[in-house]
C-alpha cells in the first residue's frame, strides 16, 4: 500500500468512519490535505478512496435511518460528496451518474485479476510483457471512479494501444476484452 492509500485510509478512519461530527471540518481537512499533495494522480487516488468510504457509509446508514428528509447524517454525508466531487472535477475527473457499486467493482477486479492469472502461466521468458501489463491493469482498477462507460471506453484503448505498441499481442488484447466486456454488458444495462 502506498503513502497516499495510508493517507487516505488515516483520514476515514479520523472524520469518514462512523457519524461526521462537522461537516466543515471534515471539508477543511480534505483541502489541507489536498493542498499538501501534489501530484494529481495522487489527488484523485486520495479523492477516490475517501469518496467511495463516505458513499458506503452512506448507504448503510440511510438501511437504518428513520428522519427522512431533516436527517442531518444524510445532508453532511451528501454535503461531503459534493465537496469531494467538485475536487475531482477541478482535477479534469468528471465523474459520471454510472458509479460502480463495491459489487459491480469486485466482479470487474476479479475478472482483471482472472485475466492476469491467465497470462501468469505463459509468462515464462515475457517477465517485461507480464509486468507492463499488470501494471496497466492495476491502473485501471485506481479509475473505477470515471463511471463504468467511460472506464470501458479507457480499458478498451489502453487494450488497443498495448496490442498496436507490442506490449501484448491482439489475442491477449481480444482475451481481456472478450473476459471484461461480457461482464460489462451485463453492468451497463
Amino acid at each position: 500500500m502506498n503513502h497516499i492509500n495510508k493517507r487516505a485510509d488515516r483520514f476515514v478512519q479520523n472524520y469518514i468512519s462512523g457519524q461526521i461530527s462537522d461537516q466543515e471540518e471534515v471539508i477543511s481537512e480534505a483541502k489541507t490535505e489536498l493542498y499538501n499533495i501534489d501530484s494529481d494522480l495522487d489527488k484523485t487516488t486520495f479523492l477516490r478512496i475517501i469518496l467511495e468510504e463516505n458513499a458506503r457509509e452512506h448507504k448503510e446508514h440511510l438501511l437504518h435511518c428513520n428522519s427522512g428528509v431533516n436527517c442531518q447524517t444524510d445532508y453532511d454525508r451528501e454535503g461531503v460528496s459534493y465537496f469531494l466531487t467538485q475536487e475531482l472535477n477541478r482535477l479534469g475527473i468528471k465523474t459520471n451518474n454510472d458509479q460502480f457499486s463495491i459489487q459491480e467493482k469486485e466482479i470487474v477486479e476479479s475478472r482483471l485479476d482472472k485475466v492476469l492469472a491467465d497470462l501468469q502461466t505463459i509468462k515464462d521468458g515475457q517477465q517485461i510483457i507480464y509486468e507492463d501489463l499488470k501494471a496497466e491493469i492495476d491502473s485501471l482498477k485506481e479509475l473505477f471512479i470515471l463511471g463504468k462507460k467511460t472506464w470501458l471506453q479507457l480499458l478498451l484503448g489502453k487494450a488497443k494501444d498495448m496490442a498496436i505498441s507490442g506490449v501484448i499481442s491482439e489475442t491477449v488484447s481480444k482475451e481481456i476484452v472478450s473476459i471484461v466486456g461480457k461482464e460489462f454488458n451485463k453492468l451497463l444495462l
